[in-house]
């Protein structure tokens, strides 16, 4: 299994001085998001610290999606175990995570955010100075009900792109018929040979549309034109795809 180190929000926790502590995050995770079948009784989250050097005290909580709140201030149905600990340099940790059976919607996914906070130790006496910081980091969490209409690999295939007017000029439009929610690694629409991209990379909940901005268009893109566009799978892995354009 790969292993890939997430995107971190640094936070100060304190600017006293230098520090000999490495100014960067240590917990790796295999995976890039956490999928919960609803079936199963618990999901289990491994978390590394690769770190060779130091440990690290990590807290983590679930959130419905607002990053501002606190972990004792989050309610979800959801048990992390354990949520607070340390781990040593090298070594790994395995939390447990248990749904707790509150009613969540039984025809779609729905969407939580894993979070993690990082500590690194205090490191030499009580009266050095340092520079210490914290590190967040946050990823997607999916609750996918059993039964749903489809399997997540066809729904990918029942995207539908159109081209759209917006302010500013045009837009690629997808609309997701399907009950899981899709991320996006990339999207460009195609013409031709040529390929535009679209600086916009997030996802599409069920039943929902999203809009990915494009720099100029063709008024008439021609005969051909299509989307090619990448999705990341359960596993954090790549998938390249291309769907045609509807009229």
């Amino acid at each position: 299994m790969r292993y890939l180190k997430w995107c971190f929000t640094l936070l100060a926790l304190s600017l006293a001085g230098l520090s000999s502590l490495p100014a960067q995050a240590g917990i790796v995770m295999s995976g890039t998001r956490v999928v919960y079948p609803a079936q199963q009784r618990e999901v289990s989250v491994k978390l590394t610290n690769d770190d060779g050097k130091f440990p690290r005290l990590v807290q983590a909580w679930i959130d419905t999606g607002d990053e501002k709140l606190s972990a004792e201030k989050s309610n979800v149905p959801f048990i992390l175990t354990p949520p607070v600990f340390r781990v040593e340099p090298g070594k790994s940790q395995v939390m447990r995570m248990v749904y707790t059976k509150e009613p969540l919607a039984t025809d779609k996914e729905t969407l939580f955010w894993l979070n993690v906070l990082e500590v690194p130790p205090k490191v030499g006496s009580e009266e050095d100075n340092q520079l210490r910081f914290a590190f967040r980091l946050r990823t997607k969490l999916f609750f996918r009900p059993a039964n749903l209409a489809m399997k997540p690999e066809n729904a990918r295939g029942k995207l539908e792109w159109s081209l759209v007017k917006v302010a500013g000029g045009q837009a690629l439009q997808v609309r997701n018929p399907t009950p899981y929610y899709i991320s996006f690694q990339s999207v460009a629409l195609a013409i031709g040979d040529k390929q535009i991209k679209s600086d916009d990379y997030t996802m599409v909940a069920p039943g929902g549309v999203q809009h990915f901005s494009l720099k100029n268009v063709p008024a008439t893109p021609g005969a051909g034109t299509h989307v090619e566009f990448s999705i990341v799978d359960d596993y954090g892995a790549f998938v390249p795809l291309t769907a045609p354009l509807k009229s």
